[in-house]
C-alpha cells in the first residue's frame, strides 16, 4: 500500500498536451498514447511538480465532491496506473 507521505512526479521519458476537457500523454521510449479524463486529468495537471498523495487527495477532494475514503482508493488506482505505464515514478 502507497503511503500518503509518498511523493509522485511526472517521468521524463513522456510528453503531454491538453485536448478540451481530456490529456493525451505520449511515451516516448514505446511511442504509446495514453489518455486521461476527469479526475485523471486533475492529479495530471497537479503533478507538473512533484506532489505527495496526500497532497494530490487534498486537491482532489477541493475540486470534487468525494469522500476521503473514495478519493484515496481513487487517487491510488490512478496512481499506480500511470506509475505500472512508466508516465510518473516515486521521488527520493
Amino acid at each position: 500500500m502507497v503511503q500518503p507521505l509518498v511523493v509522485f512526479k511526472r517521468s521524463t521519458r513522456q510528453v503531454s498536451c491538453r485536448i478540451n476537457d481530456e490529456v493525451a500523454i505520449l511515451d516516448l521510449d514505446r511511442a504509446i498514447y495514453f489518455g486521461l479524463q476527469g479526475v485523471g486529468v486533475h492529479i495530471w495537471d497537479s503533478l507538473e511538480q512533484p506532489r505527495s498523495v496526500a497532497d494530490l487527495c487534498a486537491s482532489v477532494q477541493a475540486e470534487f465532491d468525494v469522500s476521503e475514503a473514495a478519493c484515496r482508493a481513487d487517487v491510488l488506482q490512478i496512481l499506480a496506473s500511470l506509475e505500472e505505464e512508466r508516465l510518473v515514478e516515486k521521488t527520493g
